[in-house]
């Protein structure tokens, strides 16, 4: 395995070495090592045509789908910075991304494009319409072209497209914010091949593997398995969504040996009626995150596949986990080789095994995890203070690996979602008839949390929870839309009038809460 400064790297390597040997499934199409090469260097191309230079921004809202894939990896051999955005993502939100980021292109199918013209007030210089197109979503505010368009003036030019370095910045991808708006995490290009490499090595990935992903392109989950299959010589599968119905028959579709799942998507394969094939897949092994302690072994016996549970973030996508068959349940593994990694207290000092305390890293060679936060260096500065990078999560130490307690910081994890508390706050606050709210998140029922929000109305005003949840709706993304609404007359308070989140975290919410999941029928 060469160690390679950038995924293009990795893709000429690999298309060198064998060029029509099966590289890549997506949207029902095959793609070979050389096929892969010349959709991603023409889209390079044309972006370059296009007068994209390096260090600009192309901004990506879109489906899993072969055009999504090559222009993550066009844009990075263009030597730009690709920014894809949630594609739940809508209002005040989007807008925001696209105000700090700055992209002079935004890509997307049409009715990504008219999502994104109807949210933002800075346009850019071109959008790019994936598939078909029955109009211009940005009028005369941007230049549009169609995808194949930018394929064809690629394939015209003769522009050569130098290999990146390792530390110039790929890609912007925004993640949960805490106590303010979501950051832009900075993305070297070093980092997708280094983090392949680390994950190809610990769990054994190699060039007889296919691995399957159904996670979005959008995330660092699905990127990170796409070059951990490359990095190893492998097919990668990937998926247009999940489906718990249709998983596995996609594992069968593909005789995948390797699959990836976040959140509770194991959670909800498990509960799903036993069927006499459960325990006939092609695959051995399945890489997860977040599991229920109480179905892992469960669910590796009816499946009959290894569990790999694995600990990381957008930031450096793997920093814990286990070798396959010695997964233990409750635990996240250990530390990776390649990063230091301590467990510290309140001032940086190590606590002792057994005690609880904030994770904390540092990797142990140069952009092989985040370069910073987008245009917020003082929480980069927050964030790496005493030259460690803290996670926010408290872990404890055993004998047998290490234990996830929970969260520092002010955020909600929902459906391999991390959801910002203080966005609910800021959407549910803009309401007219809104005094005060505090966003919660309270156990799920599939594992992990679901959003609730204890509101204080203005006094006199007469607020449905129905109308608060449409009202909020328009501006979040959908797995952020808050599940449980309920009015209170007051939130506790510190001394300097802030909500005191630990006593309402303490609360919880009561059986007066409103549910929209049996109210609307909502899932």
């Amino acid at each position: 395995m060469c160690s390679q400064d950038s995924i293009l790297s990795v893709i000429r390597t690999s298309a060198a070495e064998d060029p029509d040997r099966e590289y890549l499934r997506i949207g029902g199409r095959s793609f070979t090592r050389q096929e892969a090469l010349d959709q991603v260097e023409r889209v390079g191309r044309g972006l370059r045509a296009l007068g994209i230079e390096a260090g600009d921004r192309v901004g990506v809202m879109c489906d899993n789908r072969p055009e999504t894939l090559f222009i993550w990896l066009g844009v990075n051999a263009a030597r730009a910075i690709d920014v894809p955005f949630n594609a739940e993502a809508r209002g005040r939100l989007l807008d925001y991304f696209v105000h700090d980021v700055g992209p002079r292109v935004l890509v997307g199918t049409e009715d990504y494009l008219r999502i994104l013209a109807d949210a933002i007030t800075d346009d850019p210089d071109y959008v790019v319409c994936i598939g078909e197109s029955s109009g211009t979503p940005f009028g005369d505010r941007a230049r549009q072209i169609g995808f194949d368009e930018l394929v064809a003036l690629g394939a015209e030019s003769t522009e050569e497209l130098p290999a990146p370095r390792a530390s110039d910045t790929a890609t912007v991808m925004y993640t949960s914010g805490t106590t303010g708006p979501s950051k832009g995490v900075m993305l070297p290009q070093r980092y997708y091949p280094a983090q392949g490499e680390h994950a190809a090595n610990l769990m054994g990935v190699g060039a007889d593997d296919v691995v399957l992903c159904v996670q979005p392109l959008f995330h660092i989950d699905a990127r990170a398995f796409v070059v951990t299959t490359w990095v190893a010589g492998g097919v990668v599968a990937i998926g247009r969504r999940f489906g718990v119905s249709t998983f596995w028959d996609e594992v069968r579709e593909h005789d995948a040996t390797i699959f990836s799942t976040i959140g509770t998507m194991l959670w909800m394969l498990f509960k799903q009626e036993p069927r006499a094939d459960d325990n006939n897949l092609p695959a051995r092994l399945a890489i997860c995150s977040s599991t229920p302690r109480e179905i892992l072994h469960g669910f590796e016996r009816r499946f009959g596949v290894d569990l790999i549970e694995a600990y990381g973030m957008t930031e450096c996508v793997l920093i814990t986990s286990a070798p396959a068959g010695d997964t233990t349940p409750g635990r996240i593994g250990r530390a990776i080789p390649e990063l230091d990694v301590r467990l510290v207290d309140d001032t940086d000092t190590p606590v002792a095994p057994g005690e609880v305390g904030e994770l904390v890293y540092r990797p142990r060679e140069p952009f092989a995890m985040m370069q910073g936060y987008w245009a917020k260096p003082e929480a980069t500065l927050e964030a790496w203070r005493n030259l460690w990078f803290h996670t926010g999560d408290l872990v404890r130490e055993h004998p047998d690996g290490l234990e996830y307690v929970g969260r520092r910081k002010d955020s909600i994890r929902r459906r391999g979602e991390n959801v910002s508390a203080w966005e609910v706050e800021e959407a549910v606050a803009a309401h007219p008839k809104v005094l005060e709210v505090a966003a919660i998140g309270v156990p799920s029922e599939v594992g992990e949390e679901d959003v609730a929000v204890l509101v204080v109305p203005l006094p006199g005003q007469d607020l449905a929870p129905e109308e608060l949840v449409e009202f909020v709706a328009k501006d979040l993304p959908t797995f952020a839309v808050p599940r449980y609404v309920e009015f209170v007359d007051g939130l506790p308070k510190t001394p300097s009038e802030r909500i005191e989140k630990a006593k309402v975290r303490e609360r919880g919410i009561t059986a007066a809460a409103w549910d929209a999941n049996v109210a609307l029928g909502r899932r």
